[in-house]
């Protein structure tokens, strides 16, 4: 959905069940924010089989390993952080952080039937998918950028 330039800190990663509202409320959002970067992932059980079948041919001597979701995040720098922003299946995605390394954390957005009214909202979704990726953002600048105490 957004593409990884060389100041990405935050990778959002998401399923494809998110609302159509949500999706345009965070593109928006994320349009002015080159530190931040987004993948939705659209068939994320086929590709997680497709990137366990490519482990396990890792010890056949007579075939090369690859797949598409390792080539896609080996071109990740290790230091991004992974965001695993799910609507319904928890911890669906969080496989992720195991293809190449990368620091995997997860966000739960509330169910619709277990929200308050004034919480219902896709903006207010959109909201706690920044605050999150605002606290990453912190968290890998403070990592890259200052000096050890």
């Amino acid at each position: 959905m957004k593409p990884v330039s060389q100041e990405t800190g935050v990778i959002i990663i998401s399923n494809a069940n998110l609302s159509a509202r949500l999706i345009e409320y965070l593109s928006h959002e994320l349009s002015d924010w080159p530190q931040v970067a987004w993948l939705m992932i659209r068939q994320s059980a086929t590709l997680e089989d497709e990137w366990l079948d490519a482990e396990n041919r890792l010890f056949d001597a007579h075939r090369v390993s690859e797949c598409e979701i390792s080539q896609l995040l080996g071109a990740i720098p290790k230091t991004c952080y992974l965001l695993d922003v799910e609507a319904s299946h928890p911890a669906h995605l969080a496989w992720l952080g195991s293809v190449c390394g990368h620091k995997m954390h997860f966000l739960e957005l509330i169910r619709p039937e277990e929200q308050m009214p004034s919480s219902n909202s896709p903006q207010a979704q959109v909201e706690e998918i920044l605050a999150a990726t605002r606290f990453l953002m912190r968290c890998y600048l403070q990592e890259h950028y200052l000096s050890p105490d």
